[in-house]
């Protein structure tokens, strides 16, 4: 089978296309026949050797943690799925395997492709989403127990939720998801992406260029630093009793923030997407539903992945950028 090979660590000409041996489904994973895989910023800083605690010695690898396809053989012990169903999910594992064109996946990774997305719509959305649910989610949850008040008997609609980092991939989906948990999302993104985060949620929305978040006057139950470039210590001043700082950025500052607040009011908090198929489910429902949707920024063929990991790299698009298989 065709697959983009990463041979060493380095810039994007590391990738290159390869023929390997199709992988086989073991006992409990299914084999998808990938039509789409999405890329994301893990991908590039694992090409690039920034991860190599967790990668050790390993310099040949496949990336990828998102992809969408077809059913192609299930092993033993799979129930659920059947040779020819569309699906998608999130990767396990520290590298994935999504760029190429048959993956084996744990079946409880896995989940019925949304009947309204396209191959390459649906690719878009696992990491990002399920990143942005339980990060969106857990704050939230931990808020309410930490700082109830009346409103909890009900919908969340006067919990503050900021998104600092609002129009990538993970951006987009916690603003939707936010706002469907019932809270008031702020966006903080550029001036030419304003409008777009507007148009997907967010009821207020700050120009980074033109205000710091953390030095105004307007205090958030959640402040959710996608782009990891505040710290907790800057944004607690900015945090309401009982509320809570995500990141998804795994640290040995961010650790140790989440540690250091245990005992106080305001928490930080380490957030890491795990492969959910349960999850995708219900993502998936939304989707459909027209209450989610994805935001695809560009999308490569597979030969083309060099060109996807640059432009990714580069920053400022809206959305997703996903290869087609």
């Amino acid at each position: 089978m065709r697959a983009v090979v990463a041979r060493g660590y380095g810039g994007p000409k590391v990738l290159r296309l390869e023929e390997v041996a199709r992988p086989r489904p073991g006992r409990g994973e299914v084999l998808v026949e990938v039509r789409a895989a999405g890329v994301n910023p893990v991908d590039w800083r694992l090409r690039r050797g920034e991860m190599r605690l967790l990668t050790g010695l390993k310099r040949t690898r496949i990336l990828g943690r998102d992809v969408a396809g077809v059913v192609a053989a299930t092993g033993e012990g799979v129930e659920g799925f059947r040779v020819g169903d569309k699906v998608y999910a999130m990767l396990g594992g520290v590298f994935g395997g999504g760029y190429a064109e048959y993956v084996a996946v744990e079946a409880g990774a896995v989940a019925p492709m949304p009947e309204k997305l396209s191959f390459e719509e649906a690719a878009g959305v696992p990491l990002v989403a399920l990143t942005a649910l339980r990060a969106v989610r857990e704050a939230l949850r931990e808020v309410k127990e930490n700082a109830p008040h009346a409103c909890d008997a009900g919908a969340l609609e006067r919990r503050r939720v900021l998104i600092n980092g609002a129009s990538g991939g993970v951006g987009t989906f916690a603003v939707q998801l936010a706002k469907i948990f019932g809270a008031e999302v702020t966006a903080v993104c550029g001036a030419r992406n304003a409008g777009f985060v507007r148009e997907i949620g967010a009821a207020r929305v700050i120009d980074y260029d033109e205000e710091d978040f953390a030095s105004g006057g307007e205090t958030y139950d959640v402040i959710f630093d996608v782009v990891a470039n505040r710290s907790y210590r800057i944004c607690k001043r900015v945090l309401r009793p009982g509320g809570v700082y995500v990141t998804t950025e795994p640290g040995p500052r961010q650790f140790a923030s989440q540690v250091l607040t245990m005992p106080n009011d305001r928490k930080a908090r380490v957030v890491l997407a795990k492969p959910s198929g349960d999850d995708l489910s219900m993502l998936g429902t939304l989707l459909d539903a027209g209450r989610l949707r994805v935001v695809l920024d560009r999308v490569y063929p597979l030969e083309e992945a060099a060109e996807a990991h640059a432009h990714g790299e580069a920053g400022h698009g809206n959305g997703k950028t996903v290869l087609s298989v």
